[in-house]
């Protein structure tokens, strides 16, 4: 048994190295990333912020990542394992706004508007070192893409993001200790304040906070095509079911803690 989990751990590794090389943008690019993964994996490297410019389809941002805080498992999370890809099958007609709750570092972002590329995207995060970070990879979209530094939440006002040592745990509904107070908007604001009327594709990796905003079942869903979601701390795959179910959204989970919901026909037109 512990033979099989290592063997199966050090293919992971040799496929994260392998994908490095390929999506590299230069040489110099692919060693960065490769030799970084390895003192990622190493537990090494805390502190340390690396730059690499890497390809996402027809994309060539510039990534910031920092190596310590869990950036480089999210760049293979999505990149490499297709997290958050959207199947085509569930979208109708075209897909003109992209919504991202939970931005983190833009990876996911970033892996959208390269499959949309004529998509204008939103993006929201609360941690302001991350926000910074996000700005910063996605500089590449130019005015496509909106930055919100805000958590969502189910009332707008101040609460408290408490850190985590991996960036992307960040919450304001779990742990204790570190943390800073920072602004909460509806979702209903961030549409208002973006002119946004609907929602081709949400993302929603809010670390907890889908159980703030969710459950009142929000009319704002109605203006949802397309949900990609992470499930935290409670919050199953019955109630999402329950809370979207109610705006006409079908439920599929997802691996253990992810789902998504779709809708059988197109979204009227606004």
């Amino acid at each position: 048994m512990i033979i099989a989990k290592l063997l199966n751990r050090l293919g992971r590794y040799v496929k994260e190295v392998a994908f490095a090389w390929r999506v590299g943008a230069s040489l110099p690019d692919k060693l960065t990333l490769m030799f970084w993964t390895l003192v990622f994996h190493a537990k090494q490297g805390q502190g340390q912020t690396i730059e690499a410019a890497v390809r996402i389809g027809d994309l060539t941002p510039r990534l910031r990542l920092r190596v310590g805080g869990g950036d480089l498992f999210i760049l293979y999370e999505i990149l490499m394992d297709g997290v958050y890809a959207v199947p085509t099958a569930h979208l109708h007609g075209e897909t003109s706004v992209i919504v991202d709750l939970g931005a983190n570092v833009g990876i996911a972002a970033l892996a959208m508007a390269a499959q949309f590329s004529q998509a204008r995207i939103v993006c929201v995060e609360p941690h302001p070192e991350t926000a910074a970070i996000l700005r910063h990879n996605l500089a590449c979209l130019g005015d496509r893409v909106v930055t919100i530094e805000a958590a969502v939440s189910g009332e707008p006002g101040i609460m408290r993001l408490t850190f985590a040592a991996e960036h992307y745990n960040a919450s304001l509904v779990r742990g204790s200790g570190a943390g800073v107070d920072v602004r909460c908007m509806t979702v209903e604001q961030v549409m208002t304040d973006t002119g946004v009327s609907r929602i081709d594709i949400l993302k929603m990796d809010i670390e907890g906070a889908e159980k703030l905003i969710l459950p009142s079942q929000p009319r704002w869903l109605e203006s949802v095509g397309f949900l990609t979601v992470e499930l935290h701390d409670g919050y199953g795959f019955d109630a999402l079911a329950r809370d979207v179910g109610s705006a006409g959204l079908i439920v599929e989970p997802l691996g253990v803690a992810q789902a998504i919901a779709h809708r059988t026909k197109a979204l009227p037109s606004l």
